[in-house]
């Protein structure tokens, strides 16, 4: 099994390949726009993903996808009464909640 150790207070494994025998709990799903960098952005969104598992139970995720980005636009009018318009971009990942009963 390839794995991915993360020191978070939720959970502190990712897993990218199914362990021997497990329960699937549910589905989670992340996106995040913080961060200054696209790896800080995945980072966030992870950390958010795991942090969701947790409160389902589990004691696992196996990644389903990563690094998907989408942008959504906001734009609103300033007082001078011009508009101004910006593009946000979001990072998004989901997995599986798993319980692991063994590796």
């Amino acid at each position: 099994m390839k794995e991915e150790t993360f020191t978070t207070s939720y959970l502190e494994k990712l897993i990218i390949e199914d362990p021997k025998k497990y329960e699937v709990i549910g589905i989670v799903k992340a996106s995040s726009d913080s961060g200054w960098t696209a790896q800080q952005e995945m980072d966030y969104a992870i950390a958010e993903l795991k942090k969701q598992a947790a409160k389902l139970g589990a004691n696992g995720v196996i990644l389903l996808s990563s690094g998907e980005k989408s942008s959504e636009a906001a734009g609103f009018t300033g007082s001078s009464g011009m508009m101004y318009f910006s593009s946000v971009e979001k990072a998004s990942t989901s997995g599986k909640a798993i319980y692991v009963i063994e590796e």
